[in-house]
Parts: structure tokens; sequence; C-alpha cells
């Protein structure tokens, strides 16, 4: 009898969703967003501040990863005021039974979320965005940028 093909598990976020955002924060947790979650992470993700005003979303263990890179950077003044700005932004949330995780009210103005989040699949980790900045900076490819990328395939 011929052995069944085993099963590869998707370990990276891809893909995108816009979903509400209630008043308090609260915002539903993708459904392809959610099955990358290892089953050890008991839906525990943090989320924190990132790159061009947005925020990045990790699973507890890769925010776990994260931390021991950024402890290998050192201690130099541009790095600990790095850390310390990517560390107190940071909040875990735990899905709940509606499997909506929270923002804090200081993430959402970090980046400009309102009424609505934009997950953007990246990788180990999945940035949240305002849905409109994500429409004026990713969404919009200008000529040159399609020039400039397109070795990269």
């Amino acid at each position: 009898m011929a052995e069944s093909p085993k099963s590869i598990k998707l370990e990276s976020f891809i893909g995108k969703a816009t979903v509400a955002v209630d008043a308090t924060g609260r915002t539903n947790f993708p459904k392809d967003f959610r099955k990358i979650l290892r089953d050890d992470a008991n839906g525990q993700v943090v989320v924190t501040i990132a790159e061009g005003k947005t925020l990045a979303l990790y699973p507890v263990y890769e925010w776990n990863a994260y931390i021991q890179y950024l402890e290998s950077l050192g201690r130099g003044p541009e790095v600990s005021k790095f850390r310390t700005r990517i560390t107190s932004m940071a909040k875990l949330s735990i899905l709940d039974a509606q499997n909506r995780i929270t923002l804090t009210t200081e993430q959402m103005g970090y980046a400009g979320i309102t009424g609505e989040v934009t997950f953007v699949g990246d990788g180990k980790r999945a940035r949240l965005w305002a849905p409109s900045k994500y429409a004026e900076q990713i969404e919009v490819v200008t000529a040159e940028e399609e020039k400039q990328v397109e070795n990269w395939f």
C-alpha cells in the first residue's frame, strides 16, 4: 500500500484581510492568520509598533525570538532607545472566544488605525495597517518602483 504524502503546515503569514476595530480596540484575528499559530502558543500574540507607522503582530514564540535578537544588538544608546520603544509599546493579547485581539489606544494612534485595520502577512509576523495607508503605500506601484523590484521576483 502506498504511503500518503505528509501534510506540511504553512509557517508564515501570507495574504491580507481588512476587519473592523471596535471602540475598545478589539478586532477579529483573521481566520487564515489564526491557522499559522502553533498550538503551544495558546492563542497568545504580541502586538507592538513597527516601521512605517504600522504595527507588528508576533505569535508569542516569535516574539520571544525577536526579544533575543534585540538583546543581541548590544546596549548602545540608539539600540537601547529602540528596544525600549518596541517593548514599551508591546502588548500581550490572548485570542478570546470570538477570536479577537485587543489593540491599545496608543498603538492605534501610532498607526492611525480607526474603525478598520488591514492585517498583512509578513513572514513570521503580520503587519497591521490603517487601510488607507496600506492603499497609498503598498497597492499603488509606480513604474520606477516596478523596475526597481523586477529582479527580486
